[in-house]
């Protein structure tokens, strides 16, 4: 097999560019293009990759954006079957060898006519890769966990099964929704998004069945649901368990007999539509307290599969922090960030209570606040800092001697202030709320109870 480049992250993500001995390539994403065969004359190119009897050297050029392979700094190395190489923004996995059948990344070699199948083109121009069951999602990931999460896509895409997709809030449970109508033969047709947190009860019947004109107060003309917008398609009924009884009755009677009755109207309609449910919640909890119906629980429950939580899956952490670097970096008009070793360490070591969405926000805010071309453990929100683990350690020598100088610090003002918390505020120049939170959060209140007289 011909080593190649698949590209993971970047302008080109999706791409394969096949490399031929003795060939030279530049790595030069800031350009947009992610590969480039006119070596080390190209504008903006960040590294060099030289192939020469088979072994393969990656070398940093001298005005390079920093280059990480495995998530180390490189300047020169050689490079090995299932290296990931990492420039500013775009990330590449190296191959030398064929991928294990059932791979998301395997790919075929096809010889073929000029097709939207095709992903990219070698050298010669004779050879073209395609992937003949590509599953196109934009979930990230190459951990075991996420690799369980694309085979049940690829399974259940094509399907016209109920899903039912469990896990915590932020773990990409939409996203997974949005794979599997994309993948499917209802790709063309809507995909209609409902949160049933935001439905209130006594809206949640129009919203969902719609209503005829004159059917209650302020119904001025005739709506159509979202259940009836969404024919042909998908329905995707995020927080399920966030829903009222009455309109998890009225959903389970639609599901049955494919057709619903508009608020107000006296014939039903009938509708045809895949539905995917979503929720955060342990659905076999709510019904033993009555807050779900069990026959609509059974009815949605055909095909199940839980996200992972972030925490779950370390390994995944350095690449969504580069894929979200290099989103916000253009967003922000910054040249494409790296992240330092120290940075890396806390983004690993910290447990995600809001999982990847919590992961985005605190890259944007170090892609925002952050001054030089690495994101820097500082340009990190504090949260994560004053909850690494006091054992591991940039996070344990640069944030334990942080955390200790912000004690001793509010230590200090409390004593001149005689213990009044607002006017310890005042000589900190801060608002006393701010106060009580960091000595809560730096576990000073049991060193200011031995303290009181």
């Amino acid at each position: 097999m011909r080593p190649r480049f698949l590209a993971l992250a970047g302008p080109l993500r999706g791409s394969v560019y096949l490399l031929a001995d003795g060939q030279e390539v530049s790595l030069c994403p800031e350009a947009g293009i992610t590969f480039a065969a006119e070596s080390a004359s190209s504008a903006g190119a960040s590294c060099l990759v030289r192939g020469v009897a088979g072994e393969y050297t990656l070398t940093a050029s001298a005005n390079t954006t920093l280059a990480h392979v495995n998530g180390a700094a490189a300047t020169n190395r050689g490079l090995r079957h299932g290296d990931v190489v990492r420039v500013g923004g775009a990330e590449w996995l190296f191959l030398t060898e064929k991928m294990p059948a059932g791979s998301h990344l395997a790919w075929s070699e096809t010889l073929c006519q000029d097709c939207g199948a095709c992903q990219a083109v070698c050298p010669t121009g004779s050879l073209r890769l395609r992937r003949p069951a590509e599953t196109r999602h934009e979930l990230l990931g190459n951990s075991a966990a996420m690799q369980r999460v694309n085979e049940f896509i690829s399974r259940v895409a094509p399907t016209d099964s109920t899903v039912l997709i469990l896990g915590e809030s932020g773990t990409g449970k939409e996203l997974a929704a949005r794979a599997i109508h994309r993948n499917s033969r209802r790709a063309e047709q809507p995909f209609v998004a409902i949160n049933c947190a935001a439905l209130p009860p006594s809206l949640a019947e129009s919203e969902l069945f719609g209503h005829e004109k004159g059917a209650f107060t302020g119904a001025l003309a005739q709506k159509k649901g979202k259940l009836e917008v969404a024919a042909g398609g998908t329905v995707f009924l995020d927080e399920i368990g966030e829903l009222d009884l009455g309109s998890q009755s009225k959903l389970l009677r639609v599901l049955q007999e494919r057709e619903l009755e508009r608020v107000g109207a006296t014939r039903p309609i009938p509708v045809e539509f895949r539905l995917i449910a979503a929720t955060n919640q342990n659905l076999e909890q709510a019904l033993g307290a009555g807050r779900f119906r069990q026959d609509l629980y059974y009815r949605l429950n055909v095909v199940s599969v839980r996200m992972p939580a972030l925490r779950e899956r370390r390994e995944d952490i350095p690449l969504l922090a580069a894929c979200f670097m290099a989103r916000y970096s253009v967003k922000c008009g910054r040249r494409s960030l790296a992240l330092s070793n120290q940075a890396r360490e806390c983004l690993v070591t910290h447990d995600w209570p809001g999982n990847v969405r919590e992961l985005e926000n605190a890259i944007e805010r170090a892609v925002v606040l952050g001054s030089s071309e690495l994101v820097l453990p500082e340009d990190l929100p504090e949260s994560i800092l004053e909850r690494a683990p006091p054992d591991q350690a940039l996070c344990s020598r640069y944030h334990g001697a942080v955390a200790e100088a912000k004690r001793q610090v509010i230590l200090q003002a409390l004593e001149q202030a005689g213990g009044s918390y607002k006017d310890a505020a005042g000589l900190l120049g801060i608002h006393p709320n701010n106060l009580h939170r960091l000595i809560s959060k730096l576990g000073l209140r049991p060193a200011l109870k031995k303290a009181r007289p």
